[in-house]
């Protein structure tokens, strides 16, 4: 497979097209090969200037140079230039495209798609174009966009100006499969820009005074062995070569003193009501102060704010009431009784006798509920289902794998808990009887421990049930059944280089949590075995999860929130692919421990260079003493970080925007953190 018909076309708002340069493949150019064009347009001269450098046999560079000049008074309207590759391809074996945060998908198949996306929106600025360890075709940005710029546009519009130096980039399946570049930007066939129809977007330049845009890319054929070692090695490769401009944010605090602020935060949060309840209400809005309704964005089937979350405890997924528990215990024997009471709570009213699991809990109603098919329950962004009522593997799992610990960490300080360990027993036992001969278990459960979904799920129990066999009596059935789930993943995710469905809103999407799962549950496989097989299966996973994490800093709007606070994107985490790194949090801390580790395992020093780039990133925004960031109290920090639009026309989402805050920040900024400094 090589680099085939070349073609870079002229655009304007007013729909006219026209083609500048045409080349049959890349044998045309020298060690260096320049090739220009200039002509006028509504009163402006335009030139574009093509720099082309041969780095070797199989690596080409260009740099193209856009000049605009006015020439006289006019009422100029906008343009815009595109390049399209051809791919020329030796056999019918079918393309796998990648485009970091964005594009993992098996193959294209036969189908007939469009895939472009504003290099904003993208962790790294690269396509992919992947058919066998002997063929494979990688383009780059080599200079990052720099001005988010002013978009003039009208509600409703897909086609507006927008004076920007940001790019497009992708790939397109028609006759002939070919790689695209844009400058400005358009998303198609689909973006989540401006509505949640998805519909496609398109930016033009406007002619004004005098501009100048400079864009460079790398185009090479390279010969990996696999999509992701293809994918990592040159998202690798692009993140050093950017780390010399590209820096990650210089915190005006210490990650110590971060942890220090977020518990003074989530200490103020604790709450007893009732003869015997305690608990941590941590969803509200930073903005607004303790006990507010939370702000956010929508998500498939529901959107927050919602009055509920103000009287419910979330013990898994969005919030880990056990979790904040077990950090807080550290710090004093008050505190250790406070922890005892939230968790003799959970334990009272949330484990049933067969070890099935509420994982919430309503203050109003006084009673558990289950996380799907209540119809009168709170409403929780990820309520959608309504066959039945039951509750996730996931938030079943986290509450009982903090109540594990919890359960190791009171004995370190003399206190056997055994009505706790009775508790994490039945849940470990449930485990057991419901998973399925292949290893897998189903994404969710009825009360009665019937499958509630089709799909299946293996990574999430893997890191309890590996804590099972090494402090229980019957560790040998767990370490039995925590192997049965790690062949599963190896021979299904692994194996298939996809990694879909770790958030319980999004189950059938391509996302950052289901690559950092498999990661995790494989290295916790690996420590307690000692296998390489398993090893190998969490660097692989981790080589794609290192490619959801940002490696440039995307340009913020001055007059935002973000812009004003200087927010870098370097080390931040994309969420899924369809809003890509367009919005990102901060969920990557919770496993970098597990990075760091793998990296040093594997001899590979870019994964630990990437868990410190995240552990640095992910306290921005956060509330310290010399700046309250305008919210109401030390240690506070929004959820979520708008980087590019996500639904705008519907109220959504905006560059520069902040969101949240639901709970689980608490325990990926202190837990996350300190399991990491652990290892370091």
């Amino acid at each position: 497979m090589k680099i085939g018909l070349m073609q870079t076309f002229l655009e304007t708002d007013q729909g006219e097209r026209k083609e500048l340069f045409v080349h049959p493949n890349l044998d045309w150019i020298g060690s260096k090969s320049q090739e220009t064009k200039a002509w006028e347009v509504d009163g402006y001269r335009i030139s574009i200037r093509d720099n082309w450098i041969r780095n070797s046999a199989c690596s080409f560079e260009l740099v193209r140079r856009i000049v605009g000049e006015k020439l006289y008074d006019s009422s100029p309207g906008a343009i815009a230039f595109e390049t399209r590759m051809e791919l020329e391809e030796d056999s019918r074996e079918p393309i796998r495209f990648g485009i970091p945060s964005a594009v993992y998908d098996d193959t294209t198949g036969e189908r007939k798609e469009t895939r472009t996306f504003m290099e904003t929106r993208l962790t790294g600025c690269m396509v992919l174009a992947h058919k066998s360890e002997e063929a494979a075709i990688v383009l780059k940005k080599l200079n990052c966009a720099r001005e988010q710029g002013i978009m003039k546009r009208e509600k409703g519009q897909k086609e507006f100006w927008h004076n920007t130096d940001i790019t497009s980039i992708g790939y397109k399946k028609e006759e002939k499969n070919a790689l695209c570049i844009r400058w400005p930007y358009e998303e198609k066939d689909c973006s989540p820009a401006l509505d949640s129809r998805r519909t496609p977007i398109k930016a033009y330049y406007p002619l004004g005074e005098k501009f100048e845009v400079e864009l460079r890319y790398e185009i090479k054929e390279i010969k990996e062995k696999t999509f992701t070692d293809s994918f990592y090695e040159e998202f690798k490769e692009q993140a050093l070569r950017l780390d010399t401009t590209e820096k990650v944010i210089k915190l005006p605090f210490s990650r110590e003193e971060a942890m220090r602020y977020r518990k003074i935060s989530l200490e103020k949060s604790y709450k007893e009501f009732g003869k015997d309840g305690a608990g941590f209400f941590f969803d509200f809005d930073p903005q607004k102060g303790y006990g507010s309704q939370p702000s956010g964005f929508g998500t498939a089937k529901n959107e927050i704010p919602h009055d509920t979350y103000t009287h419910i405890l979330e013990y898994g997924f969005t919030g880990r009431e056990l979790n904040t528990a077990l950090l807080l215990s550290e710090e004093d024997d008050k505190w250790q009784k406070r922890a005892e009471k939230v968790i003799d709570f959970f334990v009272d009213n949330c484990v049933t006798d067969d070890g099935w699991i509420y994982s919430l809990y309503d203050l109003e109603r006084e009673r558990p509920f289950a996380s799907f098919g209540d119809k009168a329950a709170p409403k929780l962004h990820y309520m959608s289902y309504d066959k039945c009522e039951g509750n996730y593997l996931r938030t079943m799992t986290e509450p009982m794998f903090d109540l594990l610990r919890c359960v190791i960490q009171f004995k370190s300080f003399g206190k056997e808990k055994k009505r706790w360990a009775e508790a994490v027993d039945k849940f470990a036992g449930f485990l057991l009887n419901v998973q399925n001969k292949d290893g897998s278990w189903f994404r969710g459960y009825d009360k009665a421990g019937r499958a509630a979904f089709e799909s299946s799920a293996a990574a999430i129990p893997v890191p309890f049930l590996c804590c099972c066999a090494k402090h229980t009596d019957d560790g040998a059935k767990y370490r039995k059944a925590a192997e049965m789930a790690g062949q599963y993943l190896i021979s299904n995710d692994v194996q298939a280089e996809k990694y879909k469905g770790g958030t319980l809103d999004n189950p059938d999407i391509i996302d950052k949590e289901a690559a950092e799962y498999v990661m995790a549950a494989l290295y916790h496989l690996y420590k307690l075995t000692e296998k390489q097989e398993y090893l190998e299966g969490a660097k692989k996973a981790a080589r794609q999860f290192v490619t959801w994490n940002y490696i440039w800093n995307a340009p913020m709007g001055l007059d935002t929130i973000l812009g004003k606070k200087d927010f870098h994107t370097k080390g931040m985490g994309a969420i899924n692919s369809v809003w890509c790194g367009g919005v990102v949090d901060i969920y990557s801390m919770f496993h970098i421990k597990e990075l760091f580790l793998i990296g040093d395992a594997c001899e590979d020093e870019f994964m630990k260079k990437m868990a410190e780039w995240i552990s640095i990133a992910t306290n921005q925004i956060m509330s310290y003493p010399e700046d309250n960031m305008g919210f109401t109290d030390l240690g506070m920090q929004p959820e979520g970080f708008g980087v590019c639009p996500q639904g705008m026309d519907e109220g959504m989402i905006r560059n520069g925007d902040i969101w949240g805050t639901l709970g689980w920040i608490y325990s990926a900024g202190i837990d996350g953190m300190k399991r990491y400094f652990d290892v370091r």
